[in-house]
């Protein structure tokens, strides 16, 4: 358990760095981790980690960097004023509600602050001060009211701040939702809701729980246990063997361009951890000439044509390193200003994750050093050249490849690109064409969203509350349409996952109402009775509860009521539950699972 793993850790009393990222760690954390005294660096995000924050953990006065971020925690920002090195503090995308504590903002060494994508509400006082340090706050996407301070203010000198989401009466309107929104947010934060929306899923668990337990917690808990002290112990030898030099400084984060400014969508350093993560590891984006585009595709010679219309052309290429591109030609609706362009350029240049067919670099078709004058704009994409995620569902060569745990991974990975899509700007990039044939695969079966709403990338303008794509064949987008669209891509991912648990497309929306039904009835029926529905070439593979939770989180999605749909935090959490089930279902000699129901 986590308490037993501080427990144990507090036996390393010169232990100044717990780094310990999406290790699946599981319930509250530990009041006990208080006594890890000489910690400097906490590092636990992207973990499944619940319930609030330990008042305790106020006492580590020598903590520097505090990272709980990707969680599921809940209750109350905890009070911090007791901790005078804390510098970085991040706590976003939990469930954290109630009002932000004044005093968070005045700590003397505070450089970082983002408590973005939680529930926090109220409103900040006027007479707030600030800790002279301070140069980056996140508090977006909450439930803010009111003015913001005077100290926090973006026009500060040199500090940031992302403020978009909330219900502020102060900045561009266009960023802020309506007041309704943030009053309905605030009452609904203080109702406590089970992860599913219904206490049966809660019971399953709990009854899973136990099953998992026994059948393979002693042995999985005590591995892992084991591996993380192994390498915690290492790190701790080194950094006392090295002193203070052996302190590891935080990676550098990058924060969502919810304001459509250069600076800010082209400063990404400060972005959720559990969402960067998917972008490590990619070159950087580019300006290519018009001369290296054409050589790449013989002068855009039809042969290398893959899609076209008078607005928009797809070509395949040949860069000069060997390397395989797709190039798209997007017509603009008009001339725009260098500095509209611009901005354009600093959110496409962003659009790199692993879990998104990522854009390369850019070309406009007029003078690189005069982009107004250009009528369109050309994107270079990766290629990936190992089919889609439909073609190794039903090829007979392919679909061998995908057994369950491939499957639920597959899923997994277009919900973490869906969520960096809604995550990237503000309003997010939503609407996105997430048919199964639009999902590729590369070598590895990582895949791949290939067909986002780029037309979603607006520019600046002064319409309230609306957007305007730059291309001629889209109108302008408005917030209540973004709403729609982020619970459409929910929609369009459970599609996507019921296809992939029976390996069926679903054509009509009656063939998706006879399968809902069925799938209904049979999750109240024997086990086995479920698994009549999964596609024939994987049966055996898998864990019935592993199946049970992937199905209901997938009817959930495409619940014909847009506001019963769940988040895609909530997607990803519930799909990653599914493989911690099948991982334990498969280390336990498959003793609880569904070959005892075939």
């Amino acid at each position: 358990s986590i308490d037993s793993l501080f427990t144990t850790l507090s036996r390393l009393p010169n232990l100044t760095a717990l780094s310990l990222v999406s290790l699946g760690i599981w319930g509250p954390l530990s009041p006990k981790v208080h006594r890890l005294r000489a910690l400097r660096l906490l590092n636990l995000t992207a973990n499944h980690m619940s319930g609030g924050i330990p008042g305790q953990i106020s006492t580590m006065a020598s903590l520097r960097s505090l990272a709980l971020d990707g969680n599921r925690l809940d209750g109350r920002v905890p009070d911090l004023s007791s901790m005078p090195s804390l510098e970085e503090v991040y706590l976003a995308g939990n469930r954290l509600g109630g009002a932000i504590p004044p005093s968070v903002f005045s700590l003397p060494s505070l450089r970082h602050l983002d408590l973005s994508r939680n529930r926090l509400a109220g409103e900040l006082p006027a007479s707030l001060s600030c800790g002279a340090r301070l140069g980056f706050v996140d508090i977006s996407g909450n439930r803010l009211v009111g003015a913001l301070p005077g100290c926090i203010r973006s026009n500060s000198s040199g500090l940031v701040v992302l403020d978009a989401g909330n219900c502020l009466s102060s900045g561009d309107p266009r960023y802020q939702r309506r007041s309704s929104y943030c009053n309905e947010g605030a009452i609904a934060a203080a109702i406590p809701v089970t992860p599913m929306g219904n206490q049966n899923m809660r019971q399953k668990r709990s009854r899973l729980g136990l099953i998992a337990g026994i059948a393979g917690g002693v042995v999985g808990g005590a591995v892992v246990l084991g591996m993380v002290l192994v390498v915690v112990m290492k790190k701790a030898r080194r950094m006392e063997e090295g002193g203070a030099a052996g302190f590891p400084k935080p990676a550098a984060r990058k924060a969502s361009p919810l304001r459509a400014s250069p600076k800010l969508a082209a400063d990404t350093r400060h972005m959720t951890r559990a969402v960067r993560m998917g972008t490590l590891g990619l070159m950087p984006h580019r300006v290519f000439s018009m001369e290296e585009l054409e050589e790449a595709t013989d002068n855009f010679d039809p042969s290398n044509l893959r899609q076209g219309n008078p607005q928009h052309q797809m070509y395949k290429g040949w860069l000069q390193d060997g390397s395989t591109v797709v190039i798209r030609c997007l017509k603009l609706k008009q001339k725009y200003s260098s500095q509209c362009l611009a901005q354009f350029i600093d959110v496409i240049s962003q659009l790199r994750h692993r879990h998104l067919v990522s854009v390369l670099g850019h070309c406009f078709d007029g003078d690189q050093e005069n982009a107004s004058s250009s009528n369109s704009i050309y994107l270079v994409f990766e290629h990936i050249s190992n089919g889609t995620l439909r073609s190794h569902l039903t090829e007979w060569h392919k679909h061998e490849m995908l057994k369950w745990p491939q499957r639920v991974a597959a899923v997994i990975g277009v919900a973490r690109g869906i969520q960096f899509l809604h995550s990237i700007t503000f309003p997010g990039i939503s609407g996105n064409d997430l048919k199964i044939e639009n999902i590729l695969l590369d070598e590895a079966l990582t895949a791949k969203i290939s067909n986002y709403n780029l037309h979603m990338v607006s520019t600046n303008k002064n319409n309230k509350g609306a957007s305007e794509s730059l291309f001629a064949e889209t109108e302008e987008t408005n917030l209540a349409s973004v709403d729609n669209g982020e619970k459409e891509d929910v929609y369009q991912l459970g599609l996507l996952l019921l296809e992939v648990i029976t390996g069926k497309p679903v054509a009509t929306q009656g063939e998706l109402g006879a399968m809902k039904t069925q799938m209904h009835e049979r999750l109240t029926d024997e086990p086995g009775k479920l698994c009549e529905l999964v596609d024939p070439s994987i049966r055996g593979t898998f864990s019935y509860d592993s199946l049970r939770t992937a199905v209901e989180i997938g009817l959930n999605c495409v619940s014909d009521d847009p506001s019963k749909r769940p988040s895609v935090d909530d997607i990803i959490w519930n799909l990653q539950y599914s493989v911690q089930v099948q991982d334990g279902w498969g280390s336990s000699g498959s003793l609880s699972g569904i070959s005892s129901h075939m």
